[in-house]
């Protein structure tokens, strides 16, 4: 093997590594919130969760305000990433999409204790903390114009004379938001089935030629 490709070769392997590191110090961090609370998430915790060394997190992330802002962001990023996947699908009809927004949003992938504690954690900072909330707004505009999108395309298909696509948008937020919070303080008693039928019967009222309880 050439110079050349060993010096790729190596560099290839310690940018995995580094990403790997940065991955995992992600990872830790937001462990380190769920098991002690957001000012419980010390280097030190995350060091030890993490088993790397303060060294590492300063190379990755210079400071923790900066990792634990990456958390954020992190968190932020998987949630959109699976929503979007669902509403920028073209082979979807409107109320696919909005069926599958509430499958995605009530799923153990997004709703499960760790990642609602870290994100209630987050908003419990927000204003102290204005960088972080962005990332756990609940009138985030991109997610809010989507429903409103998706609820206009169901308006305009149905019959609905009285639809106002806004306020359906605000009213399908508003039951997410509220789901959240029921999960957050009441999990192990959490229904998703019932969860489900709920977002459905209020589907059901608003768009009643696309939804069947």
């Amino acid at each position: 093997m050439s110079n050349t490709g060993q010096h790729e070769e190596g560099q290839n392997a310690r940018e995995l590594s580094k990403s790997k590191n940065r991955r995992h110090l992600l990872d830790s961090a937001a462990d380190a919130i769920f098991k002690h609370g957001f000012r419980g998430a010390t280097i030190a915790a995350i060091q030890k969760i993490s088993g790397l060394s303060r060294g590492m997190i300063n190379l990755h992330f210079k400071t923790k305000e900066n990792l634990l802002l990456a958390v954020a962001e992190d968190l932020s990023n998987s949630y959109s990433e699976r929503w979007n996947k669902i509403a920028r699908n073209p082979d979807l009809s409107a109320r696919d999409k909005l069926m599958g927004i509430i499958k995605v949003d009530l799923s153990p992938d997004i709703l499960n204790e760790r990642d609602v504690a870290i994100w209630f954690a987050f908003r419990s900072e927000a204003c102290s903390n204005p960088d972080y909330h962005k990332f756990i707004d609940s009138r985030d505009a991109s997610f809010h114009n989507t429903i409103v999108e998706i609820c206009q395309s169901l308006i305009d298909e149905g019959t609905y004379p009285n639809g106002d696509a806004h306020l359906a948008a605000d009213a399908f937020i508003a039951l997410f938001e509220g789901m959240w919070t029921d999960f957050h303080l009441h999990s192990e008693e959490f229904d998703r089935c019932r969860a489900e039928r709920v977002c459905l019967y209020i589907a059901n009222s608003l768009f009643p030629d696309h939804f069947d309880l």
